[in-house]
């Protein structure tokens, strides 16, 4: 029992495949024309522009503008270019500073303090901080420790939001090297510190 199709719907089956056909055209279309159109390049110039920059210290340069003819009568004079030599004046000399570049005099007693803070940055720059205690006591036994051990070693007092504290500090060291030297004897000995500059 084969089903015959009708004329109506044969006519919808053409309906449709046309209308697939048409909507693969149109998307192939705009797959294709689309990116040609929003294409972000811009053409090719037409023309091309030629610039010269004269060099500043060039002295006179030629001028293009063609003057206004007297009446001379003939047509190869109002055509032809005249050149116009133009001076150009020398370039300026840099503008004076306005400014103040010298440092004001320095007193003899704020030289004498610079060069004092300076031998001693050079001469003791470094020391190792081992620890800051609230019991003064306890920094002074540390102190007599490292001490004992042959190690130069010093108290601070320092004011904090929690009150005093003494910190103990060995040194001072002429470079970073010999307060790492000194650190690691110390650690033979059970202490931990921190190399710092003074």
């Amino acid at each position: 029992m084969a089903r015959t199709i009708s004329d109506e719907q044969l006519q919808l089956k053409k309906r449709a495949r046309r209308r697939l056909i048409g909507a693969i055209t149109l998307v192939t279309l705009m797959v294709v024309v689309l990116p040609m159109l929003l294409d972000g390049e811009p053409g090719p110039v037409s023309q091309d522009i030629n610039i010269q920059i004269l060099a500043q210290n060039g002295g006179s340069f030629a001028s293009r503008v063609i003057p206004v003819p007297e009446k001379s009568g003939t047509a190869e004079a109002a055509i032809k270019p005249q050149k116009t030599e133009i001076a150009v004046p020398p370039p300026l000399p840099p503008a004076p500073k306005l400014g103040v570049d010298k440092e004001p005099a320095k007193t003899a007693a704020q030289e004498k303090t610079e060069k004092v803070t300076k031998a001693e940055s050079k001469s003791s720059a470094y020391v190792v901080q081992l620890a800051a205690f609230s019991n003064s006591d306890k920094a002074k036994q540390l102190q007599q420790k490292l001490t004992a051990s042959g190690i130069r070693a010093y108290t601070e007092v320092l004011k904090t939001a929690d009150g005093e504290k003494t910190r103990v500090r060995a040194g001072p060291y002429e470079s970073r090297d010999a307060a790492e030297k000194a650190l690691d004897r110390m650690k033979a000995l059970g202490m931990d510190g921190v190399v710092t500059s003074r």
